[in-house]
């Protein structure tokens, strides 16, 4: 960006244009310098004085130019920035946003697309800070998709953390997963190391907020790497309050005691009294849990220090709170009442009902403790009145916004239309033009056409019977792997799909024949797709695959397998095991598996019933439990799809004691 170390005191265009002139600029490139130093003026973290009023004479004097629709949206834009960031108005500044995207017709051009994502990620923000979520997630979801449209790594990683960071905020961890998953993938293929950094910390708490302990570590580990080679001590010490916390929510006191004395040192070093005093709180507590009352208060007595220097007052109510717990442990009465009453006071006077109710159940008990009745019944009668008040906002549903969403979406629905009439009107005087010159060309390549239309017909038609041939099973030509993962590729409209093992007819293609055999399997797989309304696939000898519109008990499905074989003569013997799936394999829609993963798990589940024998026939399948992450159909399958069933993420059915299962393993070891 050049200096404008100038007077840029104008009233109209006129005035403008001949500044730009005198000092070298075109208009439009001085115009948009102007448009950066305001939004520069408007960063929160700015140290320039009085920077809000250079920004506010920037706008004034950019009203007096604007006149085109990108100008115009890009001065609502930083007016609603600088009503956020002087008054923090934040319904204001929505309207203003609103109206900034507006003003911008459906160009896709790089600049206007641009100019919309960053407006979508603003109006995003702003909704998910007034808590409307329908409307943040709709501005977050345009923010990603002009993102991708951009075809820019660095914006697809934002807009995804964007995301991932939304459904943190309201919980669903999920889908808070799948985003800064895709987030740490895009920012691999750029050299940003401080954003995968920052992603992969916020991917530990995703995991910690699911107990997945090992996964969380692993990307706490892997945030603490990246902000130490760059030297950024805040963050670092982040990582180790991170990871101090994973091991607080699984018990384990003395680890996560460790690390938030290297937080602490961290922030010692660096000199964050803030950071220090919640490490004092973190430490405290920590050894309250490990059973070391003492040390505990002695850590929290150093963080009530640096709180009140701090005039953290919110920290405090916490901190007071933990301290009269703290004390009514080792029954120090008077301290639990001296903390417990400071705790309420900054509670009251920052309208957190739930810690005044906590605060009078410390008073409560410490007066009865020490003989007050009268302060005992008083403080009581105030528990009692604050109870039913805070259970009465519990009851309480907030309102719908779903309206707001509505009339947001209609808006730029006619804005959209309006933009398209525009053009259709200047594109309607060309088109008869065109038309004429269409109709000549027309005539021209009609017989061109003719011929060429003749040929693809002859070559489709060859390459349809090839194309079937190719979804064949190679020795029978019978319809088999190829067909299925063309099946698979719309599991949506299929309802089951299973893997049968003949487990004794592995190797009937070479004790019967090719032709022998081929007839006895199309015979068999005629009779399962007539009985069981299904279409089955061959996959090799003694091995088929079946697919199911309709869901049906995997038990009932065994026992009607084995009466079909029951009518076949040379498979009546065979020994049957079933592995079977329910579709869709994972609860969320938008989560797509390979069908090769479909056919990995169904040869998994086939392995374990294989394993519980051959006295009778078996079945093994499984269901994912709704919090289980799409990570475990990741190779290696079999080591992860093990580890999720161990872990209680998957539930496996069968018709024998599941226990007795032997999965395989796909770690093989070649000498």
């Amino acid at each position: 960006m050049q200096s404008l170390n100038f007077d840029l005191s104008f009233n109209n265009d006129t005035e403008f244009r001949q500044i730009a002139h005198e000092h070298g600029f075109d208009a439009e490139g001085l115009e948009e310098q102007l448009q950066w130093l305001a939004r520069i003026y408007l960063e929160s973290d700015l140290g320039e004085n009085a920077s809000i009023s250079k920004a506010s004479a920037i706008i004034t004097s950019l009203e007096t130019i604007a006149d085109t629709p990108y100008d115009m949206s890009k001065l609502y834009m930083l007016k609603a920035r600088k009503i956020g960031r002087e008054k923090q108005d934040y319904q204001q500044a929505i309207a203003l946003y609103t109206q900034a995207l507006n003003q911008l017709d459906n160009s896709e051009d790089v600049r206007t697309v641009l100019l919309r994502h960053n407006i979508h990620h603003q109006l995003g923000d702003l909704y998910r800070i007034t808590l409307h979520t329908a409307q943040a997630q709709f501005h977050l979801n345009q923010y990603r998709q002009l993102a991708y449209q951009l075809n820019n790594d660095y914006l697809s990683a934002n807009a995804e953390a964007a995301l991932g960071k939304f459904y943190t905020k309201n919980e669903q961890f999920n889908k808070a997963l799948q985003h800064y998953t895709q987030a740490i993938r895009r920012s691999e293929n750029i050299n940003q190391p401080f954003l995968n950094a920052i992603l992969s910390l916020r991917l530990a708490r995703v995991y910690r907020e699911l107990q997945s302990w090992d996964e969380a570590l692993q990307y706490a580990h892997k945030a603490a790497d990246g902000f130490k080679a760059l030297n950024n001590n805040n963050y670092l010490s982040s990582c180790m309050t991170a990871i101090a916390i994973v091991y607080a929510e699984q018990g384990l006191w003395n680890q996560a005691i460790d690390y938030y004395l290297n937080a602490q040192q961290i922030d010692v070093k660096s000199g964050n009294l803030t950071a220090q005093a919640l490490n004092f709180h973190n430490l405290g507590e920590a050894y309250f849990n490990n059973n070391e009352a003492q040390t505990a208060l002695d850590f929290l007595i150093k963080a009530n220090s640096l709180f009140l220097q701090k005039k953290s007052k919110h920290y405090l109510v916490y901190n007071d709170l933990l301290i009269a717990q703290v004390a009514s442990s080792i029954e120090d009465w008077h301290m639990v009442n001296n903390y417990a009453a400071k705790a309420f006071v900054l509670a009251k006077e920052k309208s957190l009902l739930e810690q005044m109710v906590e605060a009078l159940r410390y008073r409560t008990q410490a007066f009865i403790a020490l003989g007050d009745t009268e302060k005992a019944h008083n403080a009581l009668t105030q528990l009692l009145d604050l109870s039913d008040e805070l259970n009465q906002q519990a009851n309480e549903k907030p309102e719908s916004n779903e309206n707001s969403l509505a009339e947001q979406k209609l808006a730029l629905q006619l804005s959209q239309l309006k933009t398209t009439s525009n053009i259709q009107q200047q594109q309607s005087a060309q088109f008869k033009t065109a038309l004429v010159i269409s109709l000549v060309l027309a005539a021209m390549l009609l017989l061109t056409c003719i011929y060429q239309w003749r040929s693809k017909q002859q070559i489709s038609l060859r390459k349809g019977a090839l194309k079937k041939r190719l979804t064949n099973e190679p020795v029978s030509e019978i319809n088999g792997y190829r067909g299925l993962t063309e099946s698979l590729s719309q599991a949506d409209k299929l309802a089951m799909v299973g893997l049968i093992s003949l487990t004794n007819k592995h190797n009937i293609d070479i004790q019967w024949g090719v032709d022998a055999y081929q007839q006895v399997m199309l015979k068999f797989m005629s009779q399962l797709d007539l009985q069981l309304e299904c279409d089955s696939y061959l996959i090799r000898p003694g091995v088929l695959a079946i697919t199911l519109k309709q869901s049906i008990a995997p038990m009932m499905l065994l026992g009607d397998i084995r009466r079909v074989l029951e009518t076949q003569p040379k498979l009546n013997d065979a020994q049957l095991h079933l592995g079977i799936l329910s579709l869709p394999l994972l609860q969320d829609p938008d989560i797509k598996l390979e069908p090769n993963i479909y056919f990995n798990v169904l040869q998994m589940m086939v392995a374990g019933a294989i394993s519980l024998g051959h006295n009778k026939d078996y079945f093994v399948s499984i269901i994912p439990l709704s919090f289980a992450p799409v990570a475990i159909f990741s190779p290696p399958l079999y080591s992860h799809l093990e580890k999720g069933i161990s872990r209680g993420l998957v539930k496996v059915e069968c018709n024998d004691d599941k226990t007795l299962i032997r999965w395989p393993s796909d770690h093989i070891t070649i000498d």
